[in-house]
């Protein structure tokens, strides 16, 4: 029986630094688009930032790219660990949040667009991998 459950505080893989560090290092998981979107995250304040706004700053690329980057990830991940995805209010899958959860505070920034704030675990990792 599907439970739909929300996204708020909720870490949907629960993994360490070291469990994400060779997950985001594997070019077959984060390609170069990911790596930039990853690396730009990073560097913004309390590393978060909107898909609107990375794509604004990575050159002019839609927020659908931008978040098609981050589900390429997630699917990535969650392939390569065997596990299921979770689902949405809806029933389908929710990708967004394996790397990101939202901003505690507040769901959407000033200008309305919805914030990804990067897992503490990822920031970790991504500070050992060389990507930033």
């Amino acid at each position: 029986m599907f439970v739909p459950v929300t996204w708020h505080h909720q870490d949907p893989l629960h993994l360490t630094e070291d469990e994400w560090l060779p997950l985001i290092k594997d070019p077959l998981i984060v390609n170069e688009d990911g790596r930039r979107m990853l690396a730009y995250l990073y560097s913004q304040p309390d590393h978060q930032s909107s898909a609107t706004e990375i794509g604004q700053a990575l050159g002019g690329v839609s927020q659908q790219k931008v978040t098609a980057w981050n589900r390429r990830i997630a699917r990535e991940v969650y392939k390569r660990l065997g596990r299921e995805l979770p689902k949405n209010l809806k029933g389908g899958h929710r990708f967004w949040n394996a790397l990101l959860d939202g901003d505690p505070n507040s769901e959407k920034n000033a200008y309305g667009y919805f914030i990804w704030r990067l897992r503490p675990s990822v920031v970790a990792a991504l500070k050992r991998s060389g990507i930033v």
